[in-house]
């Protein structure tokens, strides 16, 4: 998914992923290129836990 789609899952901007991109709190970060995607898995996991 992208950050957008993210954004808009968790309720937040797209400003708030990419701060906690750049602070390492989000998992399952794919990088192509220029463009962040994020593996719908991996976030669903972290949600689970206690962040």
């Amino acid at each position: 998914m992208t950050a957008d789609e993210l954004a808009d899952w968790l309720h937040c901007t797209r400003r708030a992923v990419y701060d906690r991109v750049w602070r390492g709190q989000l998992p399952g970060v794919v990088r192509v290129g220029r463009r962040l995607y994020f593996r719908r898995a991996e976030i669903e996991a972290w949600l689970g836990t206690d962040r």
